[in-house]
């Protein structure tokens, strides 16, 4: 490879050694070419990334300095002769000045020197991030909820934002309205007012939404003659017949599912009005002209006006964007207050103006006499706004006869495609270069062993099963990029195993997690080790286990003190009753929590005392002071992990504190939405996601929760989108029958199968000597055929269905490991060991016993996987009136859609004012013991008058009574948790027996 060729596009696969290149061309450039390296521009996508390429370039001169045979392995990389003392001393020298870094901090820099260049008058420019900008949208959106923007088009816009958030109820409104906008801003901010016209061409003319309920009835009466010259071929078709016509008839726009109405109204809607109509109910039947001139009739008044509440949505989910954009720029962008997406913007606006090009070009000019050569690492994550920040620069660099290009990236790892990563880009540049563009790859692992590389070629180089799950679209595309492994070279073995484990559950994976770390000596022998999930809450989960298992245990990512720990959220609830002593919800929390007993022993058992006294307290020592003087009695009763998010919390206070403070209004508001970076440490096991791993390697991987949803997921269809224009997407029949949505749900659901394959090449690549995939039983009840989901594509590559649990792949030594080091015992503390806490109170779950006639009842493994499956159903179940579930179809979807066939009130919001929780967490003292359960669905009504407890039981009992009996207890529990959350409440206790398909009210 030349790596000084004047333009140089590299292909780098996983452990490639893109760093090593990366940082052989800023040293060949400045030792073989003499350029100044402060006429270099090295971006990255982490500072961590930025931090690892400076450290290499320092590094390799300094070495190369004093060792002739580094000096040559670098002048052979680089083309040549040159002198590393004379380099490192020029590179040094520079540090201070030099662009290295990421692509945001980049912009910032620039933005920052030529702010009134590019626009910015209105004060000083200042980055607004993290907490600071937060804490400054919610402000906007208080003011925008309250003032006269809500006006008549804000009940159009409420009635998308519910849609868009459905299933999301147990947020807080403003966090939902935050999502939602930050989601919809963005585009506004690319396409702006644009947007308006592009969806009105579109979609042409469209009929009013009223005009459905005007003429459905004659529409559906025409269609209901026309079935009678129907030659029915079986019993029952007819019937089924007037029943999808009934769905039809009590169909009303925008409910989403037409009351799955048997096969026939399936065939009906997915008809393409070309061929006759053939319609199936255990046998065919063909429906003959007239019926099918009339359905035509009908079909398209139904879409069109579907697809006319779906563009009325939109459009005023857009005007409320639109206001809510327009308050940033006045309230913030104009007095130069920016975060990062709002330079990426500023940087690109030489695109949408003419004023734009020119201020532009003011800053180019001056810019071009001190920038040069430009190296773009990661450009697979490089999105559409940051290349258009960077083209002009990049431009000018690439044709310039002193300027070089240079962009290294792999397009098999684009896993952030959902914070605007566009892979596409690699093509796009290829093609605006093409003929000075040299094209290299690097498919050569440095980092992993070949029984590692054996096992990822088999799965990911599979183009066969690829085609098979996921189609020849992204076969093609991902063959494209695709090259067998190879490793540097045979150095020392290693091992890859496939493993189904039993079940469904994550427990039986994480527990054998333990067992295998154990099986190689993770934590006695000097090895790495990390353990590698797809979300923040199992990693929190899976850490907890293994620290049980008494691993030495770090998370790497960003945690959330307050949110993901009980002891966070206690101190959340603390903070939060004090700034609102009315708030009767943060002090039940509060009461059941251990500080409570602190909090009485020294302030009393009157909440009023307690609450003077407690500002007291922090009038004496700051609200760290105050909460940190709290925990000191508990801490033997606080696990290190708990004390640990304990910590942050009294830090972030202290910070508040030291900044001048406030009252505890401003103090919830600095630990409200607290994030505290984690980085990778020393620890034998580092617990983190998928998404955090890239761009790391580890001696053993263990893959515990590879994906086995099938993708994509239609229900996550939120956002259609097309070249000139944006959508709230109606329900999937309504898509279907119009050509634009059907391209753009397919363009989507192509996107999320590309960015599934590279988050599962990610996680398979991060292993030197070890990887340990552990993926799900296939279900009992899952019908044969395709699955497209991940971990069937590893079932798929190691020959195996997964319907039974074992080793289905092994390649390598299994026992690699035996000639590892092991750990030196850490030396013996002189000071004595304290006795292990005893703990104050017992936990008991209130499900974990069932209880009749005294005996404990025994259930079968199949009957808690069904009860597992059933209950993960109606987890999606939200309000059926408002938007029907995608449930699948198999034995647990089935018995579900058929309980809600005949218990909908209990689905319905029904226009009440009520919160929906599902799956809701319960820890709380009840009668001096320490409780701990969940709730498997909880309506809390009109802010807490009243109160539904809902669980969903699947024993196989023949009389209510029976359930009752067996469930008393803890529903009774339940009832006394929910009388201390919400005083005065009436409580009813539910239980749905799955079995009975009815509800037993318990008293």
């Amino acid at each position: 490879m030349k790596i000084l060729s004047k333009n140089l596009m590299i292909r780098a696969s996983a452990g490639s050694g893109k760093t090593y290149q990366l940082s052989n061309r800023v040293i060949g450039l400045v030792g073989r070419g003499g350029v100044d390296p402060e006429r270099i521009v090295a971006l990255t996508f982490t500072r961590k990334a930025a931090g690892e390429f400076a450290d290499a370039v320092l590094e390799k001169l300094a070495e190369a300095s004093l060792d002739e045979r580094a000096r040559r392995n670098i002048e052979k990389a680089i083309g040549g002769p040159m002198d590393p003392l004379a380099v490192l001393e020029k590179v040094v020298r520079s540090l201070p000045r030099l662009a290295l870094g990421t692509m945001d901090s980049f912009f910032t820099r620039v933005v920052r020197g030529f702010q009134y260049e590019l626009g910015i008058t209105g004060g000083s420019f200042e980055l607004l991030e993290g907490p600071q900008r937060r804490a400054k949208l919610d402000e906007l959106l208080g003011g925008l909820v309250g003032n006269a923007l809500w006006d008549d088009d804000a009940e159009d816009f409420l009635a998308a934002f519910r849609r868009a958030t459905m299933g999301r109820e147990q947020k807080a409104v403003v966090d939902l309205l935050l999502d939602f906008f930050n989601a919809w801003q963005d585009k506004w901010r690319e396409r702006g007012p644009a947007l308006l016209e592009g969806i009105r061409g579109t979609f042409g003319e469209l009929p009013e939404v009223g005009a459905w309920e005007r003429e459905k009835a004659g529409r559906v009466a025409a269609l209901r003659s026309a079935a009678k010259d129907i030659g029915w071929t079986r019993k029952g078709q007819k019937e089924a017949m007037e029943k999808a016509l009934k769905a039809i008839e009590e169909h009303t726009i925008g409910s989403g599912s037409l009351g799955g109405a048997g096969g026939f109204l399936g065939g009906m809607l997915e008809w393409d009005g070309e061929q006759p109509l053939v319609l199936k109910y255990y046998k065919e039947v063909a429906v003959g002209a007239e019926f099918e001139d009339r359905l035509r009739e009908l079909r398209s008044l139904l879409v069109d006006c579907e697809l006319a509440a779906a563009v009325e949505r939109t459009l005023a989910v857009l005007s409320l964007v639109g206001a809510f954009d327009a308050i940033c720029e006045r309230q913030l962008r104009r007095r130069g207050l920016l975060g990062f997406d709002d330079v990426k913007v500023l940087m690109g606006e030489w695109l949408a103006s003419e004023a734009g090009r020119l201020r532009r070009e003011s800053v180019d000019y001056r810019l071009d006499a001190r920038y040069d050569h430009w190296l773009l690492d990661e450009f697979q994550d490089t999105s559409t706004a940051q290349w258009h920040g960077l083209m002009p620069w990049v431009d000018e660099a690439a044709s310039d006869g002193e300027g070089t290009m240079f962009v290294v990236g792999d397009a098999k790892q684009a896993i952030y495609g959902w914070r605007g990563g566009e892979v596409r880009l690699f093509d796009e540049v290829r093609e605006r270069y093409r003929g000075d563009l040299v094209l290299e790859s690097m498919p050569v692992s440095w980092r992993s062993c070949e029984p590692v590389l054996r096992l990822v070629n088999r799965v990911c180089g599979n183009r066969g099963g690829i085609e098979d799950l996921f189609g020849e679209g992204i076969a093609a595309r991902w063959s494209a990029g695709w090259e067998e492994h190879q490793p540097a070279d045979s150095g020392p073995g290693g091992h890859a195993r496939v493993e189904v484990v039993e079940g469904r559950e994550s427990e039986a994976r994480y527990q054998r997690v333990i067992e295998l770390l154990k099986e190689i000596g993770v934590g006695r022998r000097e090895m790495s080790c990390g353990v590698l999930v797809r979300t923040n809450r199992q990693v929190v989960e899976l850490a907890d286990r293994l620290r049980e298992a008494e691993f030495q245990v770090i998370e790497e990512g960003r945690r959330r003190p307050t949110e993901d720990h009980a002891v966070g959220v206690a101190l959340r609830s603390l903070v939060a009753w004090l700034a609102d002593p009315a708030d009767g919800m943060e002090r039940g929390v509060l009461a059941m929590s251990p500080l409570d007993r602190v909090i009485g022993e020294r302030h009393g058992p009157v909440w009023q005392a307690r609450w003077e006294g407690l500002l007291k307290d922090v009038e004496a020592r700051g609200f760290g002071g105050m909460v940190e003087d709290l925990l000191r009695p508990l801490l033997g009763t606080i696990s290190a992990f708990g004390h640990g998010r304990a910590m942050d919390v009294v830090r972030a206070l202290e910070a508040f504190d030291g900044e001048g403070g406030g009252g505890p209004r401003q103090a919830l508001q600095a630990i409200e939405k607290l994030e505290v970076a984690q980085e990778p440490g020393s620890a034998a096991v580092q617990v983190m996601t998928m998404h955090k791993a890239k761009g790391l390697g580890f001696d053993v991987v263990v893959l515990p929760e590879i994906g086995d949803e099938q993708v994509p997921n239609a229900g996550k269809f939120e956002l259609a989108e097309g070249p000139e224009w944006l959508l709230q997407p109606p329900a999937q029949w309504v898509r279907r029958q119009r050509p634009e949505l059907r391209e753009a749900e397919a363009r989507w659901a192509e996107a999320q199968q590309y960015e599934a394959m590279c988050l599962l090449y990610v996680a398979l690549t991060r292993a030197k000597r070890g990887l340990y995939v552990l993926v799900p039983e296939v279900p009992s009840n899952r019908k044969e055929g395709l699955w497209s989901s991940p971990a069937e594509l590893i079932r798929v590559a190691c020959d195996s269905d997964g319907r039974e649990a074992g080793v289905i792949a092994e390649i390598g030594d299994p026992e690699w490991w035996s000639g590892i080091d092991l750990r030196e015992p850490p030396k013996p503390d002189d000071q004595p060991a304290l006795a292990k806490p005893k703990p104050l109170r017992a936990r008991t779950t209130p499900s974990g016993e069932k209880m009749q006639g005294g005996a404990r009842v025994a259930a079968s493994p199949a009957g808690l996987r069904f009860g597992s499956e059933v209950h993960a159903m109606f987890e999606r179940v939200g309000w059926i009136d408002e938007e029907a579930p995608a449930l699948p179809d198999d034995e647990a979807g089935g018995l579900v859609q058929a309980i809600l066939k005949k218990l909908p009130e209990v689905f319905e919001r029904r226009g009440r004012k009520v919160a929906l929780l599902r799956e809701q967490p319960v820890e709380a003292i009840v009668g001096g013991r320490w409780m701990s359960g969940i709730i498997d669905r909880l309506h809390v009504i009109d802010g807490g008058r009243e109160v539904e407890i809902i669980d969903f039981k699947t024993d196989a009992i023949e009389q209510p009574e029976d359930l009752a009996e067996r469930y008393a207890a803890q529903m009774h529990a339940y009832r006394q948790v929910m009388a201390e959350v919400h005083p005065g409440a009436a409580v009813r206790c539910l239980l749905l027996s799955t079995r009975l398909k009815s509800l037993i009210e318990l008293p």
